[in-house]
C-alpha cells in the first residue's frame, strides 16, 4: 500500500470517528429530549382537556391549570410549537444517523474501481439529501427556540408597540438569516464544496449563531426588566415572599441566561474555527459537540420552561396576582 493511500485511509477513519462520536453525543441528548417532551405534552394536554376533572388531573397540576382556563388558545399554540420542534428534532437525529451509515457503507464497504478516492466521492454524493435535511431541520429547531423566547417577551410587553415592533423586526431578521444560511448550506452540499459557496456558508455560519444570541439577549433583558418592575411594585406588600408571577418571570430569565451562555460558547467556537479551519483538530471536535449541544438545548428550552412552570410549587404560595388585580404588571408607556 502506497503512503498516500495510508494517509487517505487514516484521514477518512479519523473523520468517521469524529462523526460517530458527535452522533453518539447527539443521540444521548435526543433521549433526554424525548423524555422531557413526553412529560411536557402530558402536562399541557391535561391542562387543556382535564382541568375540570378531579380524578384524572393530578393534584399538583390542578391549581395551575385552573388559572389557565382562559388561555386554551395559547396552550394549543404552545403544543403546536412543541410538536413542530419534536418533528424537526426527530428529522435531524435520523438524518445524522443515516448520513453516518451511508458514509461507512459507500466509503469503506462498497469497493469501487477508482479506489478510496472514488469511494469517498460516492459516499459524499449519497449523503447530500440527508445533509440538506439535517441543515434545514436544525435551522427550524433554532427558529422555534427563538420564536418561543420572543413570544414570552411579546406577551409581557404586549401594550408597548415600540417594543413589540422591535421584537418582530429582530425575529424576522433572525428568520431571514437562518433561511439564507440553510439555502447556502444546501448549495454547498449540492456543489460538493464549491469555493464561492463555501465562503458564503462560512460567513453565514458565523452570523447565524450571533443573531440567535442577539435575539435571546434582547428578549431576556426585556423579561428581566419586566420582572424587576413587578418586584419593585409588589415588594412593600409581599415583603420577603416570592409570588407566583415573580417565580415564573425568574424562570424565564434564568432559562434565557443559560441558553445564552450555551449560544455564546457555540458562537465563539464557530468563529474561531471559521478563521482557522482545520479538518481534523480538537477545535473541529469542539465545534461539532458545541453545535449539537446548542441545537438540542435550544429545542429543550421551551419544553423545560413548560415543565418547571406547570409542576413547580410556586402556585402554593399564599399571594397570587389574580387575588390583587390592582397589581397587574404595568405595560409601560404605549408608543402607539
Amino acid at each position: 500500500m502506497a503512503p498516500e493511500e495510508s494517509e487517505q485511509i487514516a484521514l477518512a477513519g479519523t473523520v468517521i470517528f469524529q462523526n460517530i462520536s458527535s452522533m453518539i453525543f447527539g443521540i444521548g441528548l435526543f433521549g433526554f429530549y424525548i423524555l422531557a417532551f413526553i412529560i411536557s405534552m402530558y402536562i399541557m394536554i391535561l391542562c387543556i382537556y382535564w382541568q375540570y376533572s378531579i380524578t384524572l388531573t393530578p393534584t399538583y397540576l390542578k391549581p395551575h391549570c385552573r388559572q389557565k382556563e382562559n388561555n386554551r388558545r395559547a396552550h394549543k399554540s404552545m403544543i403546536a410549537l412543541l410538536l413542530t420542534g419534536f418533528a424537526m428534532t426527530v428529522l435531524v437525529t435520523c438524518a445524522e444517523i443515516a448520513s453516518n451509515l451511508l458514509l461507512v457503507k459507500f466509503g469503506f464497504v462498497v469497493a469501487l474501481p477508482g479506489g478510496l478516492m472514488a469511494q469517498e466521492l460516492a459516499s459524499s454524493l449519497k449523503i447530500v439529501v440527508t445533509n440538506i435535511l439535517a441543515n434545514w431541520s436544525g435551522s427550524f429547531m433554532l427558529l422555534i427556540a427563538d420564536t418561543a423566547i420572543v413570544w414570552r417577551a411579546w406577551a409581557l410587553w404586549a401594550g408597548n408597540r415600540l417594543i413589540t415592533w422591535t421584537l418582530l423586526i429582530i425575529l424576522l431578521a433572525d428568520i431571514g438569516v437562518n433561511i439564507a444560511d440553510a439555502i447556502v448550506d444546501t448549495k454547498v452540499d449540492i456543489n460538493l464544496g464549491n469555493i464561492s459557496t463555501n465562503t458564503a456558508s462560512a460567513t453565514l455560519d458565523s452570523l447565524t449563531p450571533a443573531l440567535n444570541l442577539s435575539v435571546n439577549i434582547v428578549a431576556t433583558l426585556l423579561i428581566a426588566r419586566r420582572a424587576w418592575t413587578y418586584h419593585q411594585s409588589t415588594r412593600a406588600i409581599v415583603r420577603n415572599k416570592k409570588t407566583q408571577v415573580q417565580a415564573i418571570l425568574l424562570l424565564m430569565v434564568e432559562s434565557g441566561a443559560i441558553l445564552g451562555m450555551i449560544q455564546l460558547s457555540s458562537t465563539i467556537v464557530q468563529v474561531v474555527d471559521t478563521r482557522h479551519p482545520v479538518l481534523v483538530s480538537p477545535l473541529e471536535d469542539a465545534k461539532y459537540f458545541f453545535g449539537r449541544f446548542y441545537i438540542y438545548s435550544a429545542v429543550l428550552n421551551p419544553i423545560a420552561l413548560v415543565i418547571l412552570v406547570q409542576t413547580g410549587t410556586t402556585y402554593e404560595q399564599s399571594f397570587h396576582l389574580e387575588d390583587v388585580p390592582s397589581l397587574e404588571i404595568d405595560s409601560g408607556p404605549n408608543f402607539s
